[in-house]
């Protein structure tokens, strides 16, 4: 009875460890840094930043 606990426990706990693996990985192309800066700047994420300010 005892085997049968502790192989039902690490079958729940690997079969937990492969989804969470599963749900985890990135999706798509990664952005370069370029693209996140471009990216914040049209968020108004910089605006303490110089080149982000708007002009007069």
């Amino acid at each position: 009875m005892l085997w049968f606990i502790l192989v039902s426990a690490v079958a729940i706990i690997g079969i937990s460890v492969f989804v969470g693996r599963a749900i985890s990985k990135p999706r798509g192309k990664q952005m370069t840094n370029q693209e996140k800066v471009t990216a914040l700047k049209a968020s108004g994420a910089l605006q303490h930043r110089k080149s982000n300010r708007p002009t007069r």
